[in-house]
C-alpha cells in the first residue's frame, strides 16, 4: 500500500510539472538597417520619396528600417547627390556613401 501512495504521488507530481509547457515558436521582428559615410553635413535623405530627415555619419548612427527594396536619395542644398535602389535583408546593415 505504501508503494501506491508514492507511486500516486510521483504520477501526480509529473502531471502537474508538465502543464506549465508551451508550444510555439515566438521570432522577434524583423529588422534592417541604414547607415551613412562620408560627409553628411547638411544633407538631408529620403526614403521611397517619402520625408527628408537629417542624418549624421558612422556606424554607430544605425537607422532602422524593414527589410525590403528601397530607393534612396540623398540631398544636399536642394540638389539629389546620391540616388541609389537598394535591398536590404533581415539582420543585414547597408552603408551609403555621401560625397
Amino acid at each position: 500500500m505504501r508503494y501506491f501512495f508514492i507511486s500516486l504521488g510521483l504520477i501526480i507530481i509529473l502531471m502537474f510539472a508538465g502543464c506549465g509547457y508551451k508550444e510555439g515558436v515566438s521570432t522577434p521582428d524583423q529588422v534592417a538597417y541604414l547607415f551613412f559615410s562620408g560627409n553628411t553635413d547638411n544633407v538631408t535623405v529620403s526614403i521611397d520619396n517619402g520625408e527628408q530627415f537629417t542624418v549624421r555619419a558612422g556606424r554607430d548612427n544605425q537607422y532602422k528600417i524593414r527589410p525590403g527594396k528601397y530607393l534612396i536619395h540623398v540631398y544636399r542644398e536642394g540638389k539629389i547627390i546620391v540616388e541609389r535602389e537598394i535591398y536590404v535583408g533581415d539582420g543585414i546593415a547597408k552603408e551609403i556613401g555621401v560625397n
